[in-house]
Parts: structure tokens; sequence; C-alpha cells
């Protein structure tokens, strides 16, 4: 058996189990962080004046949830300062979407695996209204992200406690079959994962989070994130194999990890994902790929799922890239034992195959003044991935 193939067969036999909810200073803690650390999507930043300003209004204001200042221009000044840390999330074993940020006292999914005792951690998802994902300065966003990380947060934690850990795969395949491609539409799964928490619920915050649910048709995405992390990361170790097991973009760079080069990214320029554009934002500059979603795709999601949601598809229209339902079988090492979806991917197989994967990405205004502005597909770099590969075989 191949080196990839090994890699791919450890993918595919982790069992992602949702098991409770911590904070981020929980885990900055057991891995010596420092503890005004803020974590960003993708790869690390050249400099801190390379943040994009979606991103950099993220961070102020997390550092205002947090208390670390008590205004906007004490909070950059502060972010721009030593004081504050500033790391990739997958270097934590965290996820955080598109220009999200998360801090000491957000709440975090974890996520494990029991054979292997890996573990992941992905931040909540915001629903749709106040949210820290889009970059955007916003009234109301604060406020939202206490309650989201307080009384919702913690009622989350207790209906785990008491109906037991929820194992993610079987919920999943059951999402893809209603018409859930598990990132860019998410609907069937996040519905799932509702009827999940409030069965039997008879709190009284129940119905208040059950309205929460109902508005958020993107909440299991960051459920299936951890997931999909969870079972790429189980190839790292894998000697000789250029599995990709991290990616994601920064806005400006797109980055990924291999199986035998793990804690090592490789980057390529993050330009920006392509697709319709309402006609109130026609014209208006877009942020460079950014999201740790990417790893829904790099695991057999999102758009590498797209002949299980023909309306994402179809909502692409003419961005679809070229022949993007053939790439699954081109890309993929295996076929998942427990999920339609091929699995695997690698450098090897994206430079014989001449094409990368197609990650589904939201598209953010560029300056930080209007959030997310469209949906489309982003296509990463071949030459990354052929660079990888030579380097890894000398």
């Amino acid at each position: 058996m191949s080196a990839n193939a090994r890699a791919a067969s450890r993918i595919a036999s982790a069992e992602p189990v949702w098991t409770g909810m911590a904070p981020l200073a929980q885990v900055l803690a057991a891995q010596g962080r420092p503890e005004r650390t803020l974590l960003h999507a993708g790869p690390p930043f050249s400099s801190r004046s390379a943040v994009p300003q979606p991103v950099r209004n993220s961070a102020v204001q997390s550092i205002l949830f947090e208390g670390w200042a008590d205004s906007a221009a004490a909070a950059a000044e502060l972010f721009d300062s030593p004081a504050v840390n500033f790391e990739p999330a997958q270097d934590n074993d965290c996820l955080v979407p598109l220009a999200g940020i998360i801090s000491p006292s957000m709440q975090l999914h974890v996520v494990t695996d029991p054979a292997s005792g890996g573990v992941h951690y992905a931040v909540l998802n915001e629903g749709m209204r106040h949210c820290l994902r889009v970059g955007v300065l916003e009234p109301g966003l604060l406020e939202h992200q206490r309650w989201l990380h307080g009384p919702f947060a913690g009622w989350v934690a207790e209906r785990l406690a008491a109906r037991g850990p929820i194992h993610l795969l079987p919920l999943l395949a059951r999402s893809l079959a209603d018409g859930d491609d598990g990132h860019n539409r998410t609907i069937a799964g996040s519905a799932l994962i509702a009827a999940e928490l409030l069965r039997d619920d008879l709190s009284v915050f129940g119905p208040e989070a059950g309205t929460f649910l109902a508005e958020c048709p993107p909440f299991a995405l960051n459920l299936w994130m951890a997931a999909a992390a969870l079972s790429l990361r189980a190839a790292e170790g894998v000697d000789g194999s250029d599995a990709v097991t991290r990616a994601g973009g920064n806005g400006i760079d797109f980055g990924f990890q291999t199986a035998a080069e793990p804690g090592r990214w490789r980057t390529a320029a993050g330009t920006p994902p392509r697709g319709p554009i309402a006609d109130e934002y026609r014209g208006l500059p877009v942020l460079g790929a950014i999201g740790d979603s990417a790893v829904v795709d790099f695991f057999g999601l999102g758009g590498a799922a797209l002949r299980h949601a023909p309306l994402t598809l179809k909502g692409l229209g003419g961005f679809a890239p070229e022949g993007v339902l053939d790439r699954p079988g081109m890309l993929m090492e295996v076929e998942h034992p427990r999920l339609p979806i091929r699995t695997g991917v690698s450098a090897t197989r994206i430079t014989e195959a001449g094409v990368a994967p197609v990650v589904l990405l939201g598209m953010i205004e560029g300056q930080g003044l209007e959030g997310r502005i469209g949906g489309g597909a982003f296509e990463p770099s071949l030459a990354a991935f052929g660079y990888s590969l030579s380097e890894q075989a000398s």
C-alpha cells in the first residue's frame, strides 16, 4: 500500500464524535499559549500590518468582547502591539470560518475520535446576524456574542451532558442524502443537529435556543469543519505521504499542510473566490480566499460533494469550474466507508490531474464595510502543490 493510500485509510477510519463544549482559554492553557491570544483562519500572516481590514475588524471586536480595551481605538492599538498574541487557529487544533476570530472566552465544540484519542475544536456558529466571521464593525455584535458564548453555549453543554455524545458521520450522511453539500448548503444538517439537541428538552431556555437554531441554517457547518479536520489530521505522521491534512485561507494567502510534514504550511496566493454577486455589491473589492472551512472541501464535502447538492451547483451558475463533478474521482484516493463521498486528496494526485479541489467559500467585501456579499468557488494554485511534491521527493 502506498503512503498516500495509508494516509487515506486513516482519514476514512476516523469517527468524529461531538462530546461537549470548552472555552478557548482551556485549550490555550493546555498548549502553553499566552492568555491574551487570538486565533484566525488560514496560515500565519507575514506581519501584523498585513492583516486585511475585515480580519482586523473582527480582532478589534474580539478584544472588546474580552474586556481588554474599552474603545475600538484602544482595541486597535492593543491589537497592533506585542501584548496580543495572534496565531492560526489550525496550529492550535481549532477552526474558525471566514474573517472570524476566536478569543479566550469563546466556547468551542469539542469533537473527538475515541479510537485515536484525537481532538479538534470549532467555534460556535453565530447565526445570520451580528457575525464576527463577516468582518464588519457593527452595533449589537458584542451583545450577541455574550449571549452566544454565555447562555446559549451553556444550554448546548447541558444538552450534550444530558443526552450523551453525538456521532457526527451518521447525521452528515443523512444531510447529504437530503441535498446538502456540507459546506455552502447545510440546511438539512443544521435541522438534524437542532433536533438532537432539542429532543426531550424541558429547560426554560429551550424555546429561545430553538428559535435561534431554526433561524441558523449554517449551524452544522462548524461541526462538519471539526469532523473533517479531525479526520484529515488522522493522516499526520505517515512518512512519505503528501496527503493534505490542513487547509485554509487568511484573505492574503491560501495554505495547506501534508501528512509527512505536520506543522509546516505551504502557501500560495489566496485569490478571491468567484461567484454571483448581487447588483448592489458589484464593483466592490472581494477579499482573497479566507476561512478554515476549506478543510471540508479537502475532506470530500463542499465543492467535492456537488453531486449531492444540485441547488448549490445551480447557484454557482457560470462560475462552476469546468469538470467540477469529475474532480473527486480524479483527486480523492478512496471511497469513504460511511459517507457517500471520496476522500484522501494529495499533492501527488493534484499535480498529476492538473486540477485542484474546488473550495466553496463566502465572498467577503475587502474593505470591511459590507461583510458577506456572495458565495463562490476558489481553486488553489497548482504551483504550491507541485512545490510541495518536488521538495518532499528530494
